[in-house]
């Protein structure tokens, strides 16, 4: 999966006129400008700082969908920076503070562009919040392809955090309740298990309610 979005990021970026793809004059200034800008708050939100990182997300959010280009390529940039970090037995809370940021602004800017490359960053908690807030046809098959056993979800399953799972599925709607159902009745027994339970989380949700 990575392999595969490494390339495609690299094919977005051409179609952004990212570095390598740059006319003979580069970038007008109101261009590098903007770069610089969402430079600088990718940047911050590697801070310790709790309220530093939240005010980053939100002034990417700001910037909107034109801001999406540059969020995907920090964001994999940060996946392999903590991958390479794990791998070398590294400390990773730099990169993965940026990864959950990030994951967070696309989530809240909610551009349907960014859902594949969200799949990179699973099963980590904000990418699947991204997600769901996101949508769609092609957000949920990602996440249902995290349940299967209910080891991957974040924190370690289902009844680890059943008010997450909850928000997550509410905001799928009726596509995702379907989805659920068609897994019960076809899905491997790995599966059929981890959307028992999420249904019954669902369920208990709205005994709650009423």
């Amino acid at each position: 999966m990575r392999h595969y979005m490494k390339g495609r990021r690299r094919e977005s970026s051409s179609e952004h006129g990212f570095a390598e793809e740059l006319p003979a004059g580069g970038w007008s200034p109101q261009r590098q400008r903007f770069g610089e800008q969402v430079g600088l708050l990718v940047r911050a939100l590697r801070s310790r700082e709790e309220g530093v990182q939240e005010l980053a997300v939100v002034q990417i959010t700001l910037l909107g969908p034109k801001a999406v280009p540059y969020l995907i390529s920090a964001l994999e940039d940060a996946l392999d920076e903590s991958d390479l970090r794990q791998s070398a037995h590294e400390r990773v809370s730099g990169p993965e503070r940026q990864i959950a940021g990030i994951c967070g602004a696309l989530g809240i800017i909610r551009d349907s562009d960014a859902v594949m490359d969200l799949a990179a960053a699973l099963p980590r908690r904000e990418a699947v919040e991204a997600l769901s807030r996101i949508g769609g046809e092609r957000a949920l098959n990602l996440l249902m392809d995290t349940i299967e056993g209910g080891r991957s979800w974040p924190s370690g399953g289902v009844d680890a955090d059943p008010a997450f799972v909850r928000s997550v599925f509410v905001r799928f709607g009726d596509a995702g309740s379907k989805r659920l159902r068609e897994e019960v009745e076809s899905g491997s027994a790995a599966m059929r298990a981890a959307v028992e339970e999420i249904i019954r989380v669902m369920g208990d949700s709205g005994n709650a309610e009423a």
